[in-house]
């Protein structure tokens, strides 16, 4: 029997309900945003499988809304990194956070931002939508929209994640533990040896199967997505006016345990607080439009080939008009002349 990357990590995860010390979210605990009777930080949160190994999802389904700007009023953690527990091959410690669309799946790997122990960060988000207006002779393809592989609608990361999906299959006979598909999950063994190299050479554009060269996938823009900006800013935490009832608290609820006393820098190795929240409610739509359309074009030639023509026909009266009064006067000189010699 050999174990896949999936049953491996099922097996070290991290406990979420000792990772997630205090949740809030919308001024409220994360229990009453569920709808749990008593107090469970991790209600709100889906497990899913990532690049990036096992994650946790907050709003998966897209159901809640933040309806007030602030801090106060968006998603509050207090998290344990639990930096004991980590692989002596593991050479950072913190979290890894990625905003991202409820239908999109997560690339942590590519585009997430790391938090640090020690810290409280606050996470400001501006949402943006993004339309192209001039569908037929725009940059997006409609027609995306309705393929099947694409379930929820069309997005770049879906496209993306589809072609390392079909290739891997197409190579290795399996798909890597974090894609969709109903192929069979790739053991640890055929993950080191073909879809970790697979993957190398798709990011160096060197993929060859079967001796075809497999160029880079063609993913256009959707013809309408979202997309979140975001601005980070940091303090340290705890401060030096509350460390000494930070370290009460945290020995009273954690020292006791482990029958050792935690001072004031192993909790900042260990702990640290975020707060993500909307900046505020309005939305900043962009519409793109062709800077230059056909109609355009046939206006450009159009004008120019008036003037050019136009052009023509004053050249051609004009050298008319100087052929006839040099024939005029060149034969009144002659007549002038031809007089004054009889």
């Amino acid at each position: 029997m050999h174990l896949n990357h999936t049953d491996l990590l099922w097996d070290a995860q991290m406990s979420l309900n000792a990772t997630i010390v205090h949740c809030r979210f919308g001024g409220k605990r994360c229990d009453a945003v569920g709808g749990r009777p008593s107090f469970d930080p991790t209600a709100a949160f889906t497990m899913m499988y990532t690049e990036h190994g096992l994650c946790y999802s907050f709003n998966t389904d897209g159901a809640l809304n933040m309806t007030r700007t602030g801090a106060l009023y968006g998603l509050s953690l207090r998290l344990h990194v639990a930096q004991d527990d980590y692989f002596q091959t593991q050479d950072v410690a913190g979290f890894k956070v990625l905003l991202h669309n409820s239908y999109e799946p997560p690339m942590v790997e590519e585009y997430g931002f790391a938090l640090r122990p020690g810290s409280e960060t606050y996470v400001r988000i501006r949402l943006s939508k993004f339309k192209d207006v001039n569908r037929p002779l725009g940059y997006c393809d409609p027609s995306l929209e309705a393929q099947q592989q694409y379930v929820g609608g069309y997005t770049i990361s879906k496209c993306v994640m589809q072609f390392r999906a079909n290739n891997t299959i197409a190579k290795c006979g399996c798909r890597a533990f974090y894609m969709e598909g109903t192929a069979r999950v790739c053991n640890l063994y055929e993950e080191w040896s073909c879809v970790d190299q697979l993957l190398e050479d798709i990011a160096l554009g060197v993929l060859e199967i079967q001796g075809v060269k497999i160029t880079d996938p063609d993913c256009p823009p959707p013809c309408t997505y979202t997309s979140y900006s975001y601005t980070i800013s940091q303090s340290e935490y705890p401060s030096i006016s509350v460390r000494d009832e930070v370290v009460k608290a945290v020995n009273g609820a954690k020292g006791s345990k482990d029958g050792e006393e935690w001072d004031i820098q192993r909790i900042r190795d260990n702990y640290m607080k975020v707060h993500i929240y909307f900046e505020e409610l309005s939305t900043l739509e962009m519409e793109r439009h062709p800077s230059y359309l056909i109609s355009n074009l046939i206006g450009d030639v159009g004008g120019q080939l008036g003037l050019l023509l136009g052009m023509n026909i004053c050249s051609l009266v004009q050298f008319s008009d100087y052929l006839l009064r040099f024939s005029f006067y060149r034969g009144i000189l002659r007549v002038w002349d031809h007089w004054r010699g009889n």
